[in-house]
């Protein structure tokens, strides 16, 4: 008996509105602080980052990572957290949406005069003995689009009963869009990739074995008068395993494409590669990332030279050039331009061929994202569904005062409804 009593006790206290307020609270700051703390980062970067600095002064790498701070969205207390809140949101259903619903569902009898004195919209008047208005207003209620109930002298109509149903729906699909969550965040795959032009990338499907193949067919950047990139270009085509079916896309910044399952954004753009021509040997160099010199810049340390090597560091900062040489003795910098131009470094010639940008696509495979659709699609049909009001209107004829009373309620805008009870009230006395 206690048991049962304890779990009435946390059904009660799950189904609570505070409860669920409080979670929903929980899991907004559980994602503010993923979007502070970096997630999915290697291990050693929260140590090196967070010991020396730790938050609030507190909390250090070793914590986060024992708190599994750096991958927040798929702990096992953010998971958990969304479990329970669709756990409240099922209890509420069963524990007040389904029995009001019910309750709804139950004609009302108005059987005494003392009822109708409750309602904010009742009126009465006298009629003779043996009138058929109950008949009569059964009759047009229905003509209105009324479900009535007619008993021996009174009468009990309603409409839109549909919208009682619409918070039922609200909460079921909530409880799909958080399912569909938490199983995304178990089940997505996000891979970053920098691509060449016509450079191929081969995606194999584990369940199916399916591979798709993306190939970049050319990359371009739009930039602004005073060379800041405005728009980045990707041409893309993809096939399939049996190299049958080709489809060609065009991929740009905010307009990602949605291909087979996989959705491909365009994330970032760099400078792979150059192409040197160097003592009439052509060379092609990968260049790399140099953010100690500045953001966007690019290059790579050579030798140059016939009698005397010196060291040159090679940096470009776009796809137009130029690429320009640093000496690292004293720094003095020759610029390198591209086209037909030549230029001599420590008696080396050297001509700059081509400067090879590549384009930073992001690819995410998401399992659950027909499931969240759908969830906003049943969350707008409950929405909806919940704007319907639902209203009532009662009929008693008192046989021994000769006097029929007329009232009507309303859930939601009663004042709307007011002009609707009045014309109805006043077909009905004119009969």
């Amino acid at each position: 008996m206690d048991l049962m009593v304890s779990f009435r006790k946390l059904i009660l206290f799950i189904s609570s509105l505070r409860f669920a307020i409080l979670l929903i609270l929980f899991i907004a700051f559980s994602s503010g602080i993923g979007t502070f703390i970096p997630q999915g980062a290697v291990y050693s970067d929260y140590l090196s980052q967070y010991d020396s600095n730790p938050i609030l002064g507190l909390i250090d790498g070793q914590k986060i990572l024992f708190l599994e701070l750096d991958h927040i969205y798929t702990s096992h207390w953010f998971l958990g957290s969304l479990v329970l809140l669709c756990c409240s949101l099922a209890a509420c259903s069963f524990k007040r949406q389904i029995p009001s619903l019910k309750s709804s569902f139950k004609w009302k009898d108005y059987d005494t005069s003392k009822k109708f004195e409750k309602l904010e919209l009742a009126s009465e008047w006298e009629i003779d003995k043996n009138t058929e208005i109950i008949r009569y207003a059964e009759t047009l209620l229905k003509k209105k689009g009324w479900e009535t109930l007619t008993k021996k002298n009174r009468l009990s109509a309603r409409k839109g009963l549909i919208g009682k149903i619409g918070p039922i729906v609200v909460h079921i699909g909530l409880i799909i869009l958080l399912i569909g969550s938490a199983y995304g965040n178990i089940t997505h795959i996000t891979k970053e990739q920098y691509l060449t032009p016509n450079e191929k990338l081969d995606l194999i499907n584990d369940d199916s074995n399916e591979k798709l193949t993306i190939q970049l067919k050319d990359f371009t950047i739009d930039r602004e008068i005073d060379g800041k990139p405005s728009q980045f270009i990707s041409d893309l085509e993809f096939s399939d395993s049996e190299i049958k079916n080709r489809e060609s896309k065009v991929l740009k910044v905010n307009h990602p494409i949605r291909y087979k399952g996989i959705t491909i954004y365009q994330a970032d753009w760099a400078i792979a590669n150059i192409i040197l021509k160097i003592d009439d040997i052509v060379y092609q160099l990968q260049l790399k990332e140099i953010p100690e010199i500045g953001q966007q810049i690019w290059g790579i340390l050579i030798e140059l030279g016939k009698e005397k090597k010196y060291n040159y560091l090679l940096t470009v900062d776009n796809e137009n050039g130029p690429v320009r040489a640093y000496r690292t003795v004293d720094f003095s910098e020759t610029d390198i331009y591209p086209g037909n131009e030549k230029s001599e470094i420590n008696q080396s010639i050297i001509e700059l061929i081509k400067i090879i940008p590549s384009s930073g696509i992001i690819i995410k495979s998401d399992p659950s994202i027909p499931f969240i659709y759908f969830s906003f699609f049943v969350i707008m049909v409950g929405t909806i569904l919940s704007l319907i009001s639902t209203k009532q209107i009662w009929i008693f004829e008192n046989v021994d005062s000769k006097k029929l009373f007329f009232g009507g309620l309303s859930n939601k805008n009663l004042s709307g409804f007011r002009s609707e009870f009045l014309e109805i009230l006043s077909q009905i006395r004119d009969f």
